[in-house]
């Protein structure tokens, strides 16, 4: 997890799944070599979930934080106030201060796909790929889980507008009607 930021910065999560801790401690240094963090998650496939369950989470918060941006700046806000005030507020997440989905707000930051046109980001065909894995395994296991569902539907849409190449704060223009 991190994003291509994260892989440019060597900055990446890793959730991984062994089988043993004595394979766990060999991957670990490999790992460590393309990220910050290497965090064991269970048994083996265990990573995989929690990333699943991850995506699953920034889905929806970054289409929370794109319908704020939008709402605040048809009200008149300057968008790298409202994503200032939020990142420092409670409504800090990475979607608001890492790749804020407003132009505005990531060229501010120093950060974020939107300043560049949504490219080499997390693309949204991605994101609607791992959303459609989460809501198989939730089926699997009789969980609800209607934000998710709500959350594929919309990025359904955006990808069949043509936006899946794009990072998925793409949303935002989405939302605005572009």
């Amino acid at each position: 997890s991190g994003g291509v930021k994260g892989a440019t910065d060597a900055s990446l999560t890793f959730m991984t799944g062994c089988s043993s801790e004595d394979t766990f401690q060999k991957i670990q240094p490999l790992l460590k070599r393309m990220g910050k963090a290497v965090l064991p998650c269970g048994a083996s496939g265990s990573g995989s979930a929690v990333k699943l369950c991850n995506n699953a989470a920034l889905a929806a918060q970054m289409i929370g934080i794109c319908e704020a941006m939008s709402l605040g700046e048809s009200l008149g806000v300057d968008p790298k106030v409202l994503a200032n005030v939020m990142n420092v507020s409670t409504a800090k997440c990475w979607s608001s201060e890492v790749n804020n989905p407003h132009p505005i707000a990531a060229k501010g930051i120093g950060s974020g796909a939107s300043a560049n046109n949504y490219l080499g980001g997390f693309g949204t065909s991605l994101m609607l790929k791992d959303l459609n894995l989460v809501l198989d395994a939730a089926v699997e296991e009789g969980k609800s889980m209607p934000v998710t569902g709500l959350s594929r539907q919309l990025y359904s849409l955006a990808d069949n507008r043509g936006l899946g190449r794009k990072d998925f704060g793409v949303m935002l223009q989405f939302l605005n009607g572009r």
